[in-house]
């Protein structure tokens, strides 16, 4: 999976950003969005690997789906992290079944 340098949602566009040492006060995170800017942000972090990333932005991507959408879910982040870790895995494994990923000319 690649990370685009922007994504659509909700029909916003939303800017991909990278921040080492990403924070929410004394929390360090992997991913965060912003619905007022429209961007996500991910932690750019040693040891952050491109897989973990990639989890972070589906993360972000389903808030960001969940936030356009109106809903209030309880328990939040707990299931829109099952979510992206089941995406992500799906994805890696059956893209090239899902999606014509063929080169385009």
């Amino acid at each position: 999976m690649k990370i685009p340098e922007s994504i659509r949602i909700g029909g916003v566009e939303y800017a991909i950003r990278y921040e080492k040492n990403l924070r929410d006060g004394n929390n360090l995170l992997y991913g965060q969005i912003s619905y007022d800017d429209c961007h996500i942000t991910l932690s750019e972090s040693d040891g952050t690997s491109h897989q973990k990333r990639c989890q972070t932005l589906l993360h972000e991507i389903l808030h960001g789906i969940r936030n356009h959408a109106g809903l209030e879910i309880e328990n939040e982040e707990e299931i829109v992290d099952m979510f992206a870790k089941g995406l992500y895995q799906v994805l890696q494994d059956n893209g090239a079944r899902l999606f014509d990923l063929k080169e385009r000319l």
